[in-house]
This record gives structure tokens, C-alpha cells and sequence, in this order.
């Protein structure tokens, strides 16, 4: 397993291109449950006055159901894509067009940090809602007891919950029909 400060590149260290793999362990980052070791392949061309970072990461994550809370296990398949630039350049793209730069991040002193563009690609591989399955029946609203494990399960215990902003809703619903 390699270093997370291998991660770190001296860009005096290379003329035009520099390619990275690498693997990392389970503890490469706390903003996830990673499940296995995150391997990276990145390529860094360089030239005057920017630096292009282009790459891939595999691993798998650990998620919760939305619906029954069960542990999923998602693979992760994520890109690096970045545009490292110098502040003078920068300064020389006005202001409406820096909005329309993606992925251009500033270039401040030789040393580049590529553990957040990593971190990153990982992360926006992970879906927003994660499901068990697709037809994943959830949790009884009232006591909790998982519907896939016990789909005949019938509530003796339900509760009403006094929930006042859907009431609000549903007579407001009304009083608009009226």
C-alpha cells in the first residue's frame, strides 16, 4: 500500500508527463466507508502555464438503504478530471468566464496535492439515494420491522402520528377545492 503523500507531486520533478499508480487502504479517507483498497491511475501533462490531471480510481463503498437501512456495498468507478492553472492566467479570463470553467482549480506553488481530487471522484460516484433493490419494501412506519424479511407483517400497534404540517397541507388541499 502506498502513502497518502504519494499523492503529493513535485512538479520540478517532471519535463512534460507524468503518469501514478497506486493503491491506498481502507483509511484513505473518513468522508466514506470504504470497503477496499482505492487503486488511482493518474497522467499529469504539464506545460507553461498549466498542468492537466486526468485519471481513474477504483474502489467499493459502503452505504445504508434509504428504504431498509441494510448495508450496500456500491463499486466505485470514478474519473479525475482537473485543469491546474497559474494565478496569471487566471487573472486574464474575466470574470463571466470564469464561471464557465470547470474543473480549473488554481496553481499555487510547486508542490500539487492530488489526495481531494481523488477523494472527490470517489465521492461523486456515490448515488444520492442508495437502494438494497429496486423493489426494496423498507421499514413499517410504525415499529420498524423490515418489510422484506416479513412481508405478511401486519402492525398491531399503530400509532397515529400527529404530523401538523401534512394536515395543514391537506386541509389547505381542501379549502382550494372548495
Amino acid at each position: 500500500m502506498n502513502d497518502r503523500r504519494d499523492l503529493v507531486i513535485d512538479l520540478n520533478t517532471f519535463e512534460f508527463k507524468k503518469s501514478i499508480d497506486a493503491s491506498f487502504g481502507t483509511d484513505f479517507t473518513d468522508e466514506v466507508t470504504l470497503m477496499e483498497p482505492v487503486d488511482v491511475h493518474i497522467d499529469l501533462y504539464k506545460d507553461k502555464d498549466s498542468v492537466i490531471v486526468t485519471g481513474t480510481v477504483n474502489t467499493s463503498v459502503e452505504e445504508s438503504c434509504a428504504r431498509c437501512l441494510k448495508p450496500v456495498v456500491i463499486q466505485i468507478r470514478g474519473t479525475i478530471e482537473a485543469t491546474y492553472v497559474h494565478e496569471i492566467m487566471l487573472k486574464s479570463v474575466d470574470d463571466a468566464g470564469k464561471d464557465e470553467l470547470e474543473n480549473v482549480i488554481k496553481l499555487e506553488g510547486e508542490l500539487l496535492d492530488l489526495s481531494d481530487r481523488v477523494i472527490e471522484a470517489i465521492i461523486v460516484e456515490v448515488p444520492l439515494k442508495t437502494l438494497c433493490s429496486k423493489d426494496c419494501a423498507g421499514l413499517c412506519p410504525a415499529c420498524g420491522t423490515n418489510l422484506n424479511e416479513n412481508p405478511d407483517h401486519k402492525c398491531q400497534d399503530r400509532v397515529i402520528v400527529d404530523d401538523s404540517w401534512h394536515k395543514a397541507i391537506s386541509e389547505l388541499k381542501t379549502k382550494l377545492k372548495n
